[in-house]
């Protein structure tokens, strides 16, 4: 911020403002990490903004209205695009408020030297940025990535040895696994020491997530009763657990002590195939699973030690790659993405409208900041309401220097002096969520090379910022309601549509309405655990001062048994996809006529309460006793010595898994009894 001031008057500069806003922005809505291609992106953001804002200002020179309507369209799309990416979205932020900087309050007289001047004062406070964060400050990001494989490996083999304990703690385990899946993904490896590239610590993540898969799968349900006669009905059963236990202790000692990892051979399980028999058919796909989960967590975890053995070896690193799915960079369609979009565009044109009609101070600033900050507001926890309150501090606090400390400034070094001291105190001091706001209140002293002190200009130009504000506190309740109980009860509804829609692609084959229905699943299986993650934040949110019946902690349990019901049901869809050609799961859909847990779901979704649920849905041994009854049905009919071993097998896994996602539902439906979901509907006054 100093360099972004004192450099622009040395050099006679005009704007150094805009350097400075422009760095707010970035250190707001970036992470906290610079690099030279980050701020070559930033750079190519901003001029792409600049070549379309000044395109436009070209197309529509004398109509204006014309150009406006374009304007608020490229605006609201890039506010648009900014939301839905992934990544550092200061790029898309910064080409959105270039777009509407170089506008010059509808003037016609050198509007392109206007344009060009403020890009150049933007592209040179990113170049700052940068060059401060690159080569003065450098964030050295710590290489933690052994570290965290490490721990990882730890907690993967904790669960396995405990997969059969008491569900309290198995329920721990789960979720401090999930967790640590999360931090693995997302941890950042210095490639320039460590002993493999970026394609290679993918592809170990990879395999740890599918060794996740197997055992969540293994530990997701209670001990079965014949889980303590494993040998009985599988003969090497205890060389395979032997083997999967020394081969995880030997990954996470590995990424330690750098010993080679002994690899065992290939297993296959000999079943006892008539004591197998004797089981039930949810027994008999219980342990089939189970077996056959075991054997795949085997052969991942030697394809892991086999990789961790060339990354130690004193032979150049090499291992194949699998074909690994890309991350998603964009998340697309999401319904809070596309009215946030809708918000923008509609503060845009409330503000042009104010800005056209009153004149207001700061002339078409009203609609750049309104419209630009509306990105921080709309469905964000973040209240325009707290903005003011922390403005007004910021602006008692600007007050007091501006008249006070500037006048009292002589040299240049006591000008820099104050300016760090200015965005230390509002980077430091001040929540990280609202620094901008706080910093904002230098930009009201209008500092320049020949400063004139005018109060009266100056509470005009702070008149600017409250009409802004104002203008995001009026659209933060209109035209959709950002109330956090109002969302939560939302995102609880979206959550159950989402799941049927899912469970209904598994259970449709080519009938009416597929093409449809298989579309709406692709977009749901997308969008199903953003949902669920936002369910937990407004969660986090509702004030249950206002409702007296409601407990916080049951209902973030309560969302924590949905994010494990939806990654069984994710789990479910994608085999269901991976087996579709499987004849005899077609079978058992086709004649399966049962009401299915989809069923359950949409009347959830419908809005239904627990209480008016039927009874079955409500109990497990029930529901558990009449699905084995059905199943019985169905499969005494099946000739299973006409298929192969491997079709029988995929039939008991994916059976099996229909289980688990039932009783996880089961769990959520335990939380749902505890919670007065309709207090949530009530008007807090």
């Amino acid at each position: 911020m100093v360099l972004a001031y004192l450099i622009p008057f040395s050099q006679g500069w005009s704007q150094a403002h805009v350097a400075a806003i422009t760095i707010m922005i970035i250190a707001a809505m970036g992470s906290v990490n610079a690099s030279v291609m980050k701020g070559a992106m930033r750079l190519l953001g901003t001029l792409t903004g600049a070549i379309i804002g000044m395109t436009l200002i070209a197309i529509f020179p004398q109509d204006r209205l014309l150009y406006l309507i374009v304007l608020s369209i490229t605006v609201t799309t890039v506010l648009y695009i900014l939301r839905a990416y992934k990544g550092d979205n200061s790029i898309f932020m910064l080409t959105a408020m270039t777009i509407l900087l170089v506008f010059k309050n509808g003037e016609v007289d050198d509007v392109f030297i206007y344009g060009i001047d403020r890009t150049f004062m933007t592209t040179f406070g990113i170049t700052i940025y940068t060059l401060v964060g690159v080569f003065l400050w450098p964030v050295n990001t710590k290489d933690n990535s052994e570290e965290n494989a490490a721990a990882f490996s730890s907690l993967q083999f904790d669960l396995f040895l405990k997969r059969n304990e008491k569900k309290e703690e198995r329920v721990e385990l789960l979720e401090n696994l999930l967790k640590h899946e999360q931090l693995l993904s997302s941890t950042t490896m210095d490639v320039s020491t460590a002993s493999m590239n970026m394609k290679q610590w993918h592809s170990l993540v990879y395999n740890y997530k599918n060794i996740n898969e197997f055992l969540i799968l293994l530990a997701n349900h209670d001990k079965e009763k014949y889980a303590d006669n494993f040998p009985l009905y599988v003969k090497n059963y205890v060389q395979l657990e032997d083997e999967i236990s020394i081969l995880m202790k030997s990954i996470s000692n590995t990424w330690i002590d750098k010993q080679e990892i002994v690899i065992p051979e290939h297993i296959e399980p000999e079943y006892q195939i008539k004591i197998i028999e004797t089981l039930s058919h949810l027994e008999h796909a219980s342990l089939l699973t189970t077996i056959q989960n075991m054997k795949k967590l085997h052969n991942e975890l030697r394809i892991l030690a086999k990789k961790l053995n060339n990354i130690i070896s004193p032979i150049p690193t090499f291992f194949e790659l699998e074909d690994i799915p890309k991350n998603r960079h964009f998340l697309w369609g999401d319904i809070e993405h596309l009215k946030g979009a809708l918000v923008t565009f509609i503060i845009f044109w409330a503000s042009t409208i104010f800005w056209i009609t009153m004149n207001p101070p700061g002339g078409f600033l009203v609609v750049v900041a309104a419209t630009g900050f509306s990105v921080m507001t709309t469905f964000s926890p973040l209240k325009p309401s707290m903005l003011i309150i922390i403005f007004t501090l910021s602006f008692i606090f600007s007050a007091l220097m501006y008249v006070f400390v500037l006048p009292n400034l002589h040299y240049g070094w006591e000008l820099g002096l104050f300016i760090f001291g200015y965005t230390f105190i509002s980077f430091h001091l001040i929540n990280p969520k609202m620094s901008i706001f706080f910093a904002l209140g230098m930009v009201l002293m209008v500092l320049s090379n020949e400063m004139y002190y005018d109060f009266s200009f100056f509470l005009l130009l702070l008149l600017l910022f409250y009409l802004f504000l104002f203008c995001l506190q009026f659209f933060y309740y209109i035209p959709f309601s950002t109330k956090p109980e109002h969302l939560f009860l939302t995102m609880k509804k979206r959550f159950f549509t989402f799941s049927h829609i899912l469970l209904e692609r598994g259970r449709k084959y080519d009938k009416g309405g597929y093409l449809l229905l298989k579309v709406r699943a692709k977009y749901c299986d997308a969008h199903l655990m953003s949902t669920v993650t936002k369910m937990q934040l407004w969660a986090s949110k509702i004030d249950v001062n206002y409702f007296n019946t409601i407990e916080k902690s049951i209902l973030m349990g309560f969302t924590k048994e949905c994010e494990k019901f939806t990654y069984m049901l994710k789990l479910l869809y994608h085999q269901n996809l991976a087996m579709k050609d499987n004849p005899l799961i077609k079978q058992l859909m086709e004649t399966y006529n049962l009401p299915s847990l989809s069923d359950l779901l949409n009347e959830y979704a419908l809005g239904k309460e627990m209480k008016d649920i039927a009874p079955f849905w409500k109990d497990e041994k029930k529901t558990v006793e009449k699905v084995e009854e059905s199943l019985a049905q169905l499969l005494s009919d099946i000739d299973f010595n006409a298929y192969s071993e491997e079709v029988i097998s995929e039939l008991y896994e994916n059976i099996s898994l229909r289980r688990n996602v039932w009783l996880a539902f089961f769990s959520c439906q335990e939380m749902m009894e505890k919670i007065d979901f309709k207090i949530l509907e009530r008007s807090r006054f």
